[in-house]
């Protein structure tokens, strides 16, 4: 092979490469774009205990936390529930009350939180209401179905799980009747 050819050889591999390398960079480029697009919600649902300090008894709510860990904005229209599959499936939205609660709906940028929140003191009989009013087939095997919804301004429904507080005391409400 004479030297003419081996750099015609080498000219050939260094355009091949350089395609390719031009390619993957699209790739990754069109992929960023189409994330940083994308709706990204860290949800939270369970039981927390508010202890202000100033002489007053410490609240226990029900608390959903929704944080915004996309680059846009997203505007959180409500928070609900679902519970079951397919044709048994049921949805609700979930009002929320108290002095800490954030109220629907509510914009968050980047990084920023807002935490929806049922005072038990508001509404004592909270967890046995959602068990006779929404749970209509409350078996051990129904709660493991049990998500918590966050409904967005732009269409997307994020669901996550509930903690695992907050199933052991619907269980117990519902086993204790």
């Amino acid at each position: 092979m004479t030297v003419d050819q081996q750099i015609q050889i080498w000219n050939a591999a260094g355009t091949w490469i350089a395609g390719l390398a031009t390619f993957a960079a699209v790739v990754v480029s069109l992929y960023l774009a189409n994330r940083s697009n994308k709706v990204h919600l860290k949800v939270y649902a369970g039981l927390r205990v508010i202890f202000a300090g100033d002489g007053s008894p410490p609240e226990e709510h029900l608390n959903i936390s929704v944080t915004n860990l996309g680059d846009r904005p997203v505007t959180i229209n409500s928070v609900g529930w679902a519970i079951g599959k397919g044709k048994k499936k049921q949805l609700c939205i979930q009002t929320v009350s108290g002095r800490y609660t954030n109220q629907y709906p509510i914009e968050l940028a980047h990084g920023k939180e807002a935490n929806f929140k049922v005072s038990f003191l508001n509404t004592p009989n909270w967890a046995k209401d959602f068990m006779d009013g929404f749970t209509k087939t409350p078996t051990d095997k129904h709660l493991k179905t049990l998500d918590v919804l966050v409904y967005t301004s732009v269409g997307q429904i994020i669901k996550a799980k509930p903690e695992k507080g907050l199933l052991e005391l619907l269980k117990n409400v519902h086993q204790n009747g």
